[in-house]
């Protein structure tokens, strides 16, 4: 057996190249370019994207207003307990300590202000 070279002779050479274009659009709506487009692929996709757009425009506007909410009631209901756990804690020392428990007394009011002064604290570190 011999080993010959092989040399390959087309008839044709074809080049063939081929080109992708990428589009893409920020924000909730595409260019009105772009809107004609997917009406050439089904006239009700421009509706239904005006609509989702809208759709989730409002869901957005609902987000917002309910964090907003959030953050002013929330430090007012934080207060209103902190405000409750000192006054129980308070109270429950007095009762304690006219009962004669002075140690279930100072016990209490530990307990009841040690949340509020340790609170305290981890706020002025998250500040600094």
């Amino acid at each position: 057996m011999e080993n010959h070279p092989q040399q390959i002779h087309g008839e044709h050479e074809q080049l063939i190249s081929a080109r992708q274009v990428s589009e893409y659009y920020q924000g909730p709506l595409p260019d009105p370019e772009m809107l004609e487009r997917y009406k050439n692929a089904d006239p009700s996709f421009p509706e239904r994207i005006m609509r989702m757009a809208e759709d989730h425009n409002a869901a957005d506007v609902i987000t917002k207003n309910r964090i907003s909410l959030s953050n002013i009631i929330v430090p007012i209901i934080g207060q209103v307990f902190t405000l409750i756990l000192g006054v129980g804690g308070i109270l429950a020392c007095i009762y304690l300590a006219k009962a004669g428990y002075t140690g279930a007394a100072i016990a209490a009011i530990v307990g009841s202000f040690s949340p509020i002064i340790i609170s305290a604290f981890k706020s002025l570190q998250r500040r600094n």
